[in-house]
């Protein structure tokens, strides 16, 4: 029963009251409880002092993870598991050892961490809640983290449930929903969870903090079908990730989003963030998808395009407004529903440079931008590659 539901129910029963009357008694009644009242909680316990029987129909024992707030004590949330960290040890200032674990779950009006303390810690280990599942987290504390966002905490009283009963499965959205595009991500948001190939890999660095002890940072450029970032790994993600190397795929959920100086976004992959390969997460393997000449409407990119060359490419050294002489190769290629200009440059030329008419290739990571006839073009970039698929067969006569 909703709010409109159970304000109609009241005045049916009250003919005594107005409905601005009704309203301002539920909205007293929010602003008395600290605003940790929802609108049909405060009407119903409104409904109750008045002696109108609403409670017909069962109360749903846990929340939507949007409707928490800071300070609830007693809170169940079901939710799916997105990502599992390993349990953590800690001394606590009396000198006693505590133990701590996360999860990352989430349903379809948001994602929220759990905190799981102690004894709790042990409803993780074992593989006992692996990614994908529904949890039910039971009588759990809400708090406010040190990103300012809320987060479940699990102490003597919770609990936590796999798969329970009740919980319908198609009611909580799979992995992929909270996965977002590269290309859609933006300065506004303060939180990204990714999947994408790794496009470059840079050495890891050591650096000293102020207090005197020495960190590790280590950057990698990820991508999508729709856009390239760089992930920037702190401390001991850098050793979890471990050898990860050009073409490897890697899904990284619950990532800060940064921007530079220059304006470019970054991801931090700190202590908070799971990062890990799509098929250990419960996701379906990552595809880069190609795009269709006809579909390259603007400028920008990275794109993976497959196509045939259709006309010799024409190999020639042009000067850059930096002196610097260069070699770049240019031809048509076409698809099944159009065609466009490829420019490729540099040692790339060797690639393309006895590719006859007809060859059959895919230009990975190309860029697109206005040529001389203000006509889109493909351009190639350091991180471009081009792979030939299929070649013209010889004539025998």
């Amino acid at each position: 029963m909703d709010l409109e539901e159970i304000v109609q129910r009241i005045l049916s029963s009250r003919g005594d009251l107005t409905r601005e009357k009704v309203i301002g008694m539920i909205e007293e009644k929010k602003r008395t409880a600290g605003g940790f009242l929802t609108d049909e909680a405060a009407a119903r316990i409104v409904a109750s002092e008045l002696g109108v029987e609403v409670l017909r129909e069962p109360i749903r024992p846990e929340v939507w993870i949007r409707d928490l707030v800071s300070g609830l004590n007693d809170a169940t949330v079901v939710g799916r598991a997105i990502a599992v960290y390993p349990p953590q040890t800690f001394n606590r200032p009396d000198g006693t050892e505590g133990r701590v674990a996360r999860l990352l779950i989430g349903d379809k009006t948001g994602t929220l961490k759990v905190v799981l303390w102690d004894d709790k810690v042990s409803l993780v280990e074992g593989r006992k809640v692996e990614t994908g599942q529904i949890i039910k987290v039971s009588h759990g504390y809400v708090r406010e983290g040190l990103d300012g966002r809320l987060e479940l905490h699990v102490g003597l009283r919770g609990d936590a449930q796999v798969s329970p009963p009740g919980a319908v499965e198609s009611e909580y959205p799979p992995i992929a929903y909270f996965i977002q595009k590269i290309g859609k991500i933006t300065g506004k948001h303060k939180k990204a969870s990714v999947l994408g190939v790794v496009q470059n890999v840079y050495p890891a660095s050591e650096f000293k903090r102020r207090d005197g002890t020495r960190g590790k940072v280590m950057r990698l450029d990820l991508r999508d079908d729709t856009g390239q970032i760089t992930a920037v790994l702190w401390n001991e993600k850098v050793d979890e990730l471990g050898d990860v190397k050009k073409g490897d795929h890697l899904q990284i959920m619950n990532s800060k989003v940064k921007e530079r100086l220059d304006g470019r976004l970054e991801l931090h992959v700190e202590k908070a963030t799971y990062i890990k390969s799509p098929e250990e997460a419960g996701l379906p393997p990552y595809r880069e998808e190609n795009t269709k000449i006809a579909e390259i409407k603007e400028e920008g990119g990275p794109i993976n395009v497959e196509g045939t060359i259709t006309t010799t490419p024409t190999i020639r050294e042009v000067t850059t407004t930096r002196k610097e002489k260069i070699t770049v190769a240019s031809f048509d290629l076409t698809d099944d529903t159009g065609k466009i200009r490829a420019s490729i440059w540099r040692k790339l030329v060797d690639a393309v440079r006895d590719l006859p008419i007809g060859t059959r290739v895919k230009i990975k990571n190309a860029y697109v931008k206005r040529g001389f006839s203000d006509q889109l073009e493909l351009d190639s970039r350091a991180s471009t590659s081009i792979e030939a698929l299929s070649k013209p067969e010889k004539s025998s006569g």
